[in-house]
């Protein structure tokens, strides 16, 4: 079964988000911390489910380059991009498989839709938290305006171009169950 489906948007929909530098986006911006850094992939996937869940259907996925997400993708012998099964972590092999299973080409860079949260997350959340990826893909909610990363450290970076109510909502939320501190 599919956990991923490619939706053809090549471009990050968002005008206001510098994608060089998430902190010269020009909207605002806060970082929501785990209370508890013990077993940090299955708290940051409670997380996205007490913070997200209402709109999780209506969040996609972004990723430059789908394939190059893990290290060891890329040979350094050879410095080349490596996208076989073969000599890979499990992680990675789990990443892959689930590509090959969407019929996702080794070159797309876009969006995907997740068909199942329950089997993404913990994939790409462990690649990120275990440093088997250097960075996480980035989440977005086109209808609210924002757009949410994972960070192996146990936090959400949660950036948004206006406090429209459904953001107050997921800030209070990261008030009183995370830290969470607003940058602007």
């Amino acid at each position: 079964m599919k956990i991923i489906e490619k939706i053809e948007t090549n471009v990050f929909p968002f005008d206001w988000v510098n994608l060089e530098c998430y902190p010269d986006s020009k909207g605002y911006r806060t970082e929501i911390y785990l209370k508890d850094e013990d077993n940090i992939t299955t708290n940051l996937i409670f997380m996205f489910y007490e913070l997200f869940n209402s709109e999780k259907e209506n969040i996609s996925i972004y990723n430059n380059s789908w394939y190059d997400f893990t290290l060891d993708i890329f040979n350094i012998d050879s410095e080349e991009a490596d996208y076989a099964l073969e000599d890979k972590s499990e992680l990675t092999k789990k990443y892959l498989q689930m590509l090959i299973e969407a019929n996702i080409e080794p070159t797309y860079s876009g969006s995907c839709k997740c068909l199942d949260w329950d089997k993404l997350l913990p994939i790409v959340i462990d690649c990120i938290v275990l440093h088997i990826a250097p960075y996480s893909p980035l989440f977005y909610n086109e209808k609210y305006d924002f757009f949410f990363y994972f960070h192996h450290t146990g936090s959400i970076g949660f950036y948004f171009k206006e406090p429209l109510p459904y953001i107050l909502e997921i800030l209070n939320k990261s008030k009183n169950s995370y830290r969470s501190e607003l940058l602007v």
